[in-house]
């Protein structure tokens, strides 16, 4: 089986549009390894190292300081340091300097075919990234780089998944779908193949931003699961005990889920807790009043899942499961914006009306089948007479 190095998250950009982008290899890939090893000078090796810890433990300014003094020691020369910044400014959302810092990487890649498809996937990601619509030019300049990075013989097959979403948001779903088939037939074992196969079947996926499916025992034993909640409007709070702002935010949550607890709505507490912490966890709960299910992520699959990384973050999902909202933080506006963005997902999850005249065409026809009833029981009697 052919292993993958980059691995894909989602992330959204702005409340309206919502879109899937990847963030590069958390490992050091062998194009790296070997520049690594032919740097005469440990000191770019320690650095390069150092950023790629820190980057696979999501510390992104450490990482993005680690590669950019690896670049020094090279005199701003290094592909493979570039490469590592620019994944660093994917991860703290800094996605034009991202793409910049991969434009310079290309051009001191020489003849390392495999760096220069990763640097050119990564520009991709980031181009992609810093599209405000579906017919920006950045994203038929990411679509471009994809299909540059694939041309090369050592290309990332997860640049077939990259190109497809790009297709697929551009509404190109026939060649989306031969894309992300591709990536599906490339050998390679990773999660996303599972997400290509629902935007195979379902090509709006690749437009919008469905939640990913998740489930979990709740802290009363209830198992709760995405699946069982279409329909719902969800507002996911992920949180920590040990959070300043997370426990400001308290009385106002719960003044929340009690205002939606009777509509087609739930809310869900994400713990961020260290497994150490879980008393603690339990007692703030029960004090608090926090009445909703509460999840204690100590291996920190859902967060991953949803790239959650600051606390508080709150996102809404509307009754199709895609997801409306996402909030970092707690501020004075935070609960009016969850409160808007929970009454609109209900009401726009809610069945149309159906228009009061046909009941009344309905009423009129039992009026006049109920008048002629008489008449017609006195022709059928003297009928059998």
């Amino acid at each position: 089986m052919a292993r993958e190095h980059p691995r894909v998250i989602r992330r959204i950009l702005v409340p309206s549009i919502v879109i899937a982008v990847v963030l590069g290899a958390l490992l050091t890939s062998p194009a790296q390894a070997r520049q690594d090893q032919s740097s005469p000078d440990p000191k770019f090796t320690a650095a390069m190292q150092k950023g790629e810890a820190a980057l696979k433990a999501r510390r992104f300014e450490e990482a993005l300081d680690a590669f950019k003094q690896a670049n020094a020691i090279q005199k701003k020369t290094s592909a493979a340091a570039f490469y590592g910044i620019g994944r660093a400014y994917q991860g703290l959302g800094a996605f034009k300097s991202g793409a910049e810092s991969c434009a310079e990487g290309l051009k001191h890649v020489a003849d390392d075919r495999q760096l220069q498809a990763m640097l050119l996937n990564q520009r991709g990601m980031a181009l992609f990234s810093l599209a405000d619509k579906n017919t920006a030019k950045e994203i038929r300049d990411a679509e471009a780089d994809f299909r540059s990075a694939l041309v090369l013989p050592e290309a990332p097959a997860i640049t077939w998944y990259n190109l497809g979403i790009v297709l697929l948001k551009q509404s190109r779903d026939a060649e989306g779908a031969a894309a992300l088939q591709a990536y599906i037939d490339s050998g390679v074992r990773a999660p996303e193949i599972d997400l290509a196969r629902k935007m195979i079947e379902n090509p709006r996926r690749g437009r919008e931003d469905f939640a990913p499916d998740y489930a979990f025992a709740s802290l009363e034993g209830d198992y709760v699961s995405s699946k069982d909640l279409v329909g719902k409007t969800v507002l996911l709070d992920f949180w920590g005990t040990w959070c300043g702002p997370c426990r400001a935010a308290t009385p106002d949550l719960v003044r929340l889920y009690k205002k939606f607890k009777d509509e087609p709505f739930e809310m869900l507490g994400i713990s961020s807790d260290a497994a150490s912490d879980r008393e603690k966890w339990v007692d703030y709960i029960s004090k608090t009043k926090m009445d909703w299910p509460q999840y204690l992520d100590q291996n920190r699959q859902v967060i991953r899942m949803f790239q959650v990384n600051s606390f508080p973050t709150y996102i809404v999902i509307n009754t199709e499961g895609i997801v409306q909202t996402r909030k970092q933080g707690w501020g004075r506006d935070t609960i009016a914006d969850l409160e808007s963005a929970i009454k609109k997902s209900i009401k726009d999850g809610t069945p149309k009306s159906i228009d009061r005249s046909i009941y009344r065409s309905i009423d009129l026809l039992k009026n006049l089948a109920g008048a002629a009833a008489p008449r017609l029981d006195k022709a059928n009697k003297q009928g059998f007479q």
